[in-house]
């Protein structure tokens, strides 16, 4: 699970700035739809990450 959450975040990283390269503006729908997708994902890891430590 975290190995896929690592991989989609980086994914999506690299979507966003793609997009946001090619549409000019960080603001874009587009690009901000993207950025959303990414918050979410790195939110859900964080947790997990979170969850992992206290086990520890």
């Amino acid at each position: 699970m975290e190995s896929f959450l690592q991989e989609k975040i980086e994914s999506l990283r690299f979507e966003m700035n793609d997009r946001a390269c090619k549409h000019g503006s960080l603001t874009d729908e587009r690009v901000v739809y993207v950025s959303q997708q990414l918050d979410r994902y790195i939110f859900v890891y964080q947790k997990l990450q979170r969850k992992r430590d206290k086990r520890k």
